[in-house]
């Protein structure tokens, strides 16, 4: 068997680095659910919500974050595996010391689709194989990246245990917290990883003492090594700014914003087309015709035009109906499932318009001329959205009965599916004209 050189552990990274390699890998098309008709309403409502949750389709910007991700990772490579041995140097005498790698930190709002763009670039960089070193030492693994879910862990060592190997991950060995993030630069070096992402913050965030845990965690991660990415939001941020300047400077070097696309952009109308194939049988109308005031009802945010469909598809079943239009999407976002939605959809479209004070979990706790451009350009379109609604508020307030009842028809007219070319049609009998002696 041929043993492994150097380009093992670097062609790997070079070949994802192609943007339409990227997308390639990362896209998840909407496939049509079918059938729901015949569901029970909630059980049709979660099987659409479903299909919907697993579409990913990969923008101009994830796929730059996606692509600066296996960059760092290549260039580790190439600067730890200069030699096929260091594996097994790795193995026998552990991991010299590495300066920490200042993690990329990818925020943003809620909905966003942060977490998803972590499971894109899981999907991108998958492989998984074994390597010989020499014919004098058992195959190695080699892993693209790994991976680290931080949830509802309340240690370090819960976090870090995982990625220390298969016995200590277990349980079978015994391992020192302090000790952990030596043996997880040793395991994680023997499997050629050269890319960790951690994700799921959120939970620590709402512990007291919430600062101090967020800062220790994110600092024992740095010590294993490896380029990161760590995925948090905006609350988890403002924690960290708090902190000592000795921990802001090693943690907070790299912000990364992800923002919604605009409601003009091809991303948008690209995820609009993705919704409607899985919606197709149970929407009457073409979800792109409705692009920017779909945009204006949820901020652009990604989930919460799922929560919208979702709920909107709820209200045309309860109705009797097995398809849903406009109405009933205006009907789900001032539903009081929606609520919470809402409120905050109408907070940030406030604070854009009119200033005042924000939330921290909306606000963007980051400054700086890249940062300040892409919030301005957000917050114009929230301004647009303002805007609109005013617009549409003061014509609905000076219509008249009559005039409101026939903007209700023409609106169910427009949502009307167009006719099926291939129907039968069947002509109608045309009267011959009356003679004199008929009459």
């Amino acid at each position: 068997m041929q043993c492994a050189t150097i380009n093992d552990w670097t062609q790997r990274y070079r070949n994802a680095l192609a943007l339409d390699v990227i997308k390639q890998q990362a896209v998840i098309p909407g496939v049509p659910v079918e059938g729901l008709d015949r569901d029970e309403i909630e059980v049709a409502c979660l099987r659409l919500e479903t299909a919907l949750k697993k579409i990913f389709v990969p923008t101009t910007r994830c796929c730059s974050v996606i692509q600066a991700e296996i960059e760092r990772a290549l260039a580790h490579a190439l600067r730890v595996y200069t030699d096929p041995k260091a594996v097994l140097t790795a193995a026998y005498q552990g991991v010299p010391f590495i300066e920490p790698y200042t993690p990329t930190l990818l925020t943003g709002p809620a909905g966003t689709g942060k977490s998803e763009l972590r499971k894109a670039l899981q999907r991108v960089l998958s492989g998984s194989r074994l390597l010989r070193i020499d014919e004098s030492h058992p195959m190695v693994p080699l892993i693209d990246h790994a991976e680290v879910i931080v949830g509802k862990q309340r240690s370090i060592g819960g976090v870090l245990r995982p990625l220390a190997g298969p016995e200590i991950a277990a349980g079978r060995v015994r391992i020192k917290e302090p000790e952990l993030p030596g043996q997880c630069a040793r395991w994680q070096r023997m499997c050629g990883t050269c890319l960790l992402v951690a994700d799921e913050f959120q939970f620590l965030a709402q512990s007291a003492g919430a600062s101090a845990l967020i800062t220790r965690t994110l600092l024992a991660i740095a010590d294993i090594g490896l380029p990161w990415l760590a995925i948090g939001n905006y609350s988890m941020c403002h924690k960290l700014l708090a902190r000592p300047s000795e921990d802001t400077q090693r943690l907070l070097g790299r912000p990364t914003l992800l923002l919604p696309d605009p409601p003009e952009s091809c991303d948008w109308h690209a995820t609009l087309a993705e919704y409607h194939k899985v919606c197709s049988q149970v929407v009457s109308f073409k979800l792109d015709d409705f692009f920017r005031e779909l945009w204006n009802l949820c901020a652009g945010l990604k989930r919460e035009v799922v929560k919208i469909l979702v709920h909107a598809y709820r209200i045309a079943r309860l109705h009797g109906r097995v398809q849903f239009d406009w109405s009933d999407v205006k009907a789900a976002f001032a539903s009081v499932e929606l609520f919470a939605l809402r409120r905050d959809v109408n907070l940030l479209i406030a604070y854009a318009a009119q200033g005042g004070v924000l939330r921290s979990d909306l606000r963007c706790p980051f400054s700086g001329a890249e940062i300040s451009a892409a919030h301005d350009r957000y917050a114009e379109q929230l301004r647009m959205a303002r805007a609109e609604r005013v617009t549409a508020s003061v014509l609905d307030s000076a219509l008249t009965a009559p005039e409101r009842n026939t903007l209700a028809i023409v609106q169910a007219r427009l949502c009307d599916q167009p006719m099926d070319p291939t129907a039968e049609i069947i002509p109608i009998k045309r009267p011959k004209k009356k003679t004199l002696k008929d009459l």
